[in-house]
C-alpha cells in the first residue's frame, strides 16, 4: 500500500476495524474509528468525491484505503477530498485484495487481545505480590497509574482522599462524587473523562471509590482488579473503627481533655422521617444485630428491622436503609470528615464526639462535607450541635453545650441542620434554645404588643425595635422614624404597660430584646 495524504496527526489515530464498503450512502455500512477499504465503484464524476469522503468523515472513519482495480489509480479529486475532510489515504494496487487488509489487521487484533491479556495477568501477579508484601493502598494506586499511564484516585463518599496521583480541587470531587453517589449503576463516567468505580459491594454512602482518569481518550485502563485489592483495605479500615465503636458504647470513659489544643465537642442526632408520623429517633443502642460490613462483634439493637436482601446489592442507589444502618453510616461519614474524631453513643443514641480543632472550622467541614451524601440519605435527618471548648471550660460543659446546640437544630426542616453553640453572649446562648420555645417566649413577652399593634396599627412593635437598635435613646429612635419626641415616649411608655416591663431595668430590655430578635428571624439557626 501507499500513502497519499496524510499528516501525524491523522496517521496517529487507532483503527479499531476494518470494513469494505462502496455503496453510495456509506454511512449504515461503516462505524466510528473504521478504516474503510472503497473500490471507488461509487465515482462516477469527480463532484462524487467530496460528497462521499465527507460522508465517511461525518461518520467518524478513520482513514481510507482505495483500490486501483477500476482506474488503474486513485483519481486526484479522491486525494483532494481526503485532504480537505482531514482523512489519511492509502492506495491498493490491483494485486492486493481487500480481504487479505481485512485478515492481516484481524490477526494483529488478536495478537493484541492476547497481550492485554498476558499483561493483565502479569498485573494481577504483582498486585497480589505486593499486597501480600504489605504494600500501603498508596503504592498500589501509584504503581497502578504509572503502568497503565493514567491518572487515578481512591475516594472515601465524603471526599477524603486516601490515595491519589495528583491533586484535586474541590469541584472535580464534587462533580466525581455527584456520579459515584447517584448514577443507576457503576462503574460510570464522570464529567472529564474520569472513570468511576465502586469499591466494596454495600452501601453507596460507606463504600470507597476508584477514579481514573485516562492520558488519551481511547485508552480504557482494567481498575477492577485494583477496586478489588483496595475493598480489602477498605474492609481492614472499617473493621478496626466498629471494634473501637463497640469499645467505647460498652465501656464508655469520660473524653481525654487536651488542655495544649483547640478541641470542639460535636452531639449528633439521627431521625428516621416518615411521612404522616413527624420525625422518630433512632435506636438508643447498638447491642443486638451485626452492624452492615462490620465485624462480629459490633452490632445494632434487635428491635431495629433486619435490611432485606436488597441491601446487599451492589448496584443500589446508597442511604435508602433503616434508621440504624443510617445511625452506623453517619458515624462513619462523621470519622471520615473529621479524622481524629473520637466518639461514643451516649444514652439518648446520640453520636457524641470530640475532635481538634475551632468551632468554626469544625462546622463548616461537616456542613461541606457531610452536604455531599445527604442527598442520598434518604428518610434521614440529622440534627449537629457544635462546641469549641473555650479556655478554662471543661471539655464536659463544650459536650453539654453542643447537646444544647443539637436540641435546638431538630426543628429546622432541612435534611441537614447544624447549630453552633456561640455562648459567649446572651444572644448566642439564647440560639441554643429549641426554636419552638423561642418562638413561645417572644409570643409570651410581646403576645399584648402583637395583639394592640393588629387592632390599632399603632406601630408599636417597630418602635420598640428601633428604640432598642438606638440603645435606648429617645432623640435617635424619634429622628430615625420622622415622629416627635414625645410620640415615641408615648409609644414605649404603652409597650411597658402592656408586657409589664420596665424597660430601665437592664433584665426587662433584656427580654424584650431577645424576643423582638426572635420575632424578627434574627436567632436562626447559626
Amino acid at each position: 500500500m501507499r500513502l497519499l495524504h496524510g499528516d501525524t496527526g491523522e496517521l496517529d489515530r487507532p483503527v479499531a476495524r476494518v470494513c469494505a464498503t462502496d455503496m453510495p450512502d456509506p454511512r449504515p455500512f461503516v462505524t466510528p474509528g473504521a478504516l474503510v477499504c472503497t473500490g471507488l465503484v461509487w465515482r462516477q464524476q469527480a463532484a462524487d468525491s467530496d460528497r462521499y469522503v465527507g460522508l465517511l468523515a461525518g461518520a467518524g472513519v478513520v482513514g481510507v484505503v482505495a483500490g486501483q482495480a477500476l482506474h488503474g489509480h486513485v483519481p486526484e479529486d479522491v486525494v483532494a477530498a481526503c485532504r480537505r475532510h482531514r482523512l489519511p489515504l492509502l492506495s491498493v494496487p490491483q494485486s492486493v485484495a481487500f480481504s487479505r487488509i481485512i485478515e492481516y489487521l484481524a490477526e494483529q487484533a488478536a495478537e493484541m487481545r492476547w497481550r492485554r491479556v498476558q499483561s493483565r495477568a502479569d498485573s494481577q501477579r504483582r498486585l497480589l505480590t505486593a499486597v501480600a508484601a504489605g504494600a500501603a493502598i498508596e503504592t498500589l494506586v501509584a504503581d497502578f497509574a504509572a503502568e497503565q499511564h493514567v491518572s487515578a484516585w481512591l475516594l472515601t463518599a465524603t471526599g477524603t482522599v486516601i490515595a491519589g496521583t495528583a491533586d484535586l480541587v474541590e469541584a472535580d470531587v464534587d462533580r466525581i462524587l455527584a456520579t459515584a453517589l447517584t448514577a443507576p449503576r457503576l462503574p460510570a463516567v464522570a464529567t472529564g473523562a474520569m472513570r468511576v468505580l465502586q469499591v466494596g459491594a454495600g452501601d453507596r454512602v460507606t463504600a470507597w471509590y476508584l477514579v481514573i482518569r485516562p492520558s488519551a481518550p481511547e485508552r480504557d485502563p482494567f481498575g477492577a482488579d485494583l477496586a478489588a485489592v483496595a475493598e480489602l483495605y477498605r474492609q481492614r479500615r472499617a473493621d478496626r473503627q466498629h471494634l473501637d465503636w463497640e469499645l467505647a458504647d460498652r465501656f464508655p470513659v469520660p473524653f481525654t481533655e487536651q488542655p495544649s489544643r483547640l478541641e470542639a465537642a460535636i452531639v449528633c442526632e439521627v431521625h428516621a422521617t416518615e411521612a404522616g408520623t413527624g420525625i422518630e429517633p433512632v435506636p438508643d443502642a447498638l447491642t443486638h444485630r451485626p452492624l452492615p460490613g462490620g465485624p462480629p462483634g459490633s452490632s445494632e439493637r434487635a428491635s431495629a428491622p433486619a435490611p432485606g436482601p436488597e441491601s446487599a446489592a451492589p448496584n443500589r442507589v446508597a442511604g435508602r436503609v433503616d434508621s440504624a444502618a443510617g445511625l452506623a453510616a453517619v458515624r462513619s461519614a462523621l470519622h471520615d470528615v473529621l479524622p481524629d474524631l473520637v466518639t461514643s453513643l451516649d444514652r439518648e443514641g446520640r453520636v457524641v464526639g470530640v475532635t481538634s480543632g475551632g468551632q468554626d472550622e469544625v462546622a463548616t467541614a461537616i456542613r461541606r462535607r457531610l452536604g455531599r451524601i445527604m442527598p442520598v440519605l434518604t428518610g434521614i435527618r440529622l440534627a449537629i450541635g457544635v462546641s469549641a471548648r473555650h479556655p478554662e471550660e471543661t471539655l464536659a460543659g463544650a459536650i453539654a453545650a453542643a447537646a444544647a446546640a443539637s436540641t435546638a437544630a431538630r426543628d429546622d426542616a432541612a435534611p441537614l441542620s447544624l447549630r453552633a453553640a456561640d455562648i459567649d453572649s446572651a444572644v448566642g446562648l439564647f440560639t441554643t434554645v429549641p426554636g419552638g420555645l423561642q418562638r413561645r417566649f417572644a409570643e409570651r413577652v410581646l403576645g399584648p404588643v402583637l395583639e394592640y399593634d393588629r387592632r390599632h396599627g399603632a406601630g408599636l412593635l417597630e418602635t420598640l425595635a428601633i428604640f432598642l437598635g438606638c440603645e435606648g435613646s429617645w432623640r435617635q429612635a424619634a429622628d430615625r422614624m420622622h415622629l416627635h419626641l414625645n410620640t415615641v415616649r408615648y409609644r414605649i411608655g404603652r409597650i411597658e404597660e402592656l408586657t409589664g416591663r420596665d424597660l430601665g431595668r437592664l433584665d426587662d430590655r433584656l427580654d424584650l430584646y431577645l424576643a423582638v430578635r426572635t420575632l424578627g428571624g434574627q436567632t436562626a439557626p447559626v
